[in-house]
């Protein structure tokens, strides 16, 4: 079971989903300010998700 709370393990699970698990991983960002609505394992995950794609930072965030 995952843990929502937690930003690590969704940056974890967001870059390994566009690089694949054997990709090196990156150090974890800081965890940045949590959107209303969204959890911090969200958070990670798009924080993830934009540094594996070579994405600027707020990419997907702001294009809600």
């Amino acid at each position: 079971m995952i843990d929502d709370s937690d930003f690590g393990e969704g940056f974890r699970q967001g870059f390994r989903s566009v690089r694949g698990s054997s990709a090196a991983m990156p150090a974890i960002p800081a965890r940045p300010a949590t959107r209303a609505g969204r959890t911090a394992f969200q958070m990670g995950l798009l924080r993830g998700i934009e540094r594996a794609k070579g994405w600027d930072r707020d990419h997907i965030r702001n294009s809600d």
